[in-house]
């Protein structure tokens, strides 16, 4: 019943912000501007997002190799077919997939992939408000997801201090203040002692260097690639990078609201809205947003259920085996 709901509201959701970003589309003007689109900029786009798949496939392998070698081949792989199952699938289940078949592949413990997991998602927040504010000081750019910048700072600043209690857990364990009490819970200490493998790589201030480069290059060619298609859209003047960068900080923000796999209607409405602001008539602003949106659905899609199928695995068979542990892991 729970994962019914849940997938009903996503949907109700996501329906709602669609209709409220298209609301007062003239959809006569959409054909006219999809057909003056510069479909030579797919070429860049697809080749940046590949090079972003591949960034990280390696960020996630940095993290992973403290607890075991893994070949960023298989990396890469499993993370972009996650990526995929997301797209498809509720109840993030691409997360639970990758983890669980991580651990088997990889020969780390569960509690460790899950723990490199988590440390992906905490750095691609930390990391994205760091350069939207960035851009927004640069740019002289104001509106959007910026006009919630103070509540943006707490999360930020709770979630960096929830990361660095993480990454320094093996020394809270071992540190005379707690030994006593973690002593008395053995099992406790050792799913801890778990956790903390997964954030081990941070204790090398070389692998912690690459893996922050890491994810600031993911945020970087993501926002190259919104830049790249309002230059195919011939609205790159009033896109500039700046504003490519807030733009995916809101895209961003909104995409954190429960919606349907893939984020459709949560997409549109940020970007509609947030474009708008700066001068963007409405038909060009739904039209750039449906546009990037279905092609990197299609690509990252495509390529990561390649690699399920490629594991022996389907889409119902996923569906079939994790639904339960996500249904487990809400309660």
């Amino acid at each position: 019943m729970k994962t019914k709901v849940s997938i009903v509201a996503g949907l109700l959701i996501s329906a709602g912000l669609l209709y409220l970003a298209f609301r007062n589309v003239d959809f006569g003007k959409l054909a006219g501007i999809y057909s003056s689109v510069d479909l030579r900029f797919l070429i860049p786009y697809a080749f940046v997002v590949l090079a972003e798949l591949v960034f990280r496939g390696l960020r996630w392998k940095l993290l992973l190799d403290p607890a075991g070698p893994v070949r960023l081949w298989d990396a890469f792989r499993l993370e972009t077919a996650g990526l995929a199952l997301n797209n498809v699938l509720p109840l993030r289940l691409g997360e639970i997939m990758r983890g669980t078949f991580g651990a088997g592949l990889f020969g780390i413990p569960v509690m460790t992939v899950f723990a490199t997991i988590l440390v992906e998602r905490a750095l691609d927040i930390i990391v994205l408000v760091i350069l939207v504010a960035l851009a927004a000081r640069f740019g002289g750019i104001t509106g959007g997801v910026l006009s919630y910048g103070g509540y943006f700072w707490v999360f930020f600043g709770s979630l960096l201090t929830a990361l660095l209690m993480l990454v320094f857990l093996d020394e809270i364990i071992s540190h005379h203040f707690f030994s006593g009490f973690f002593r008395k819970f053995p099992r406790l200490t050792r799913g801890l002692e778990h956790l903390a493998l997964g954030v081990r790589a941070f204790h090398s201030p070389g692998k912690a260097a690459a893996i922050l480069a890491l994810a600031v290059f993911q945020w970087v060619l993501d926002a190259l690639n919104f830049y790249i298609v309002a230059a195919a859209f011939g609205i790159g003047s009033a896109l500039t990078g700046y504003k490519c960068m807030v733009l995916l900080g809101s895209v961003a923000a909104v995409a954190s609201i429960p919606g349907v796999p893939g984020g459709f209607g949560n997409f549109e409405f940020a970007i509609a809205k947030v474009a708008g602001l700066w001068g963007v008539s409405g038909e060009t602003a739904f039209a750039y947003a449906t546009f990037i949106h279905i092609v990197s659905y299609v690509l990252v899609t495509v390529i990561g259920l390649v690699f399920v199928y490629q594991m022996g695995q389907s889409v119902g068979q996923v569906w079939a085996q994790f639904s339960g542990k996500a249904r487990a892991g809400r309660s």
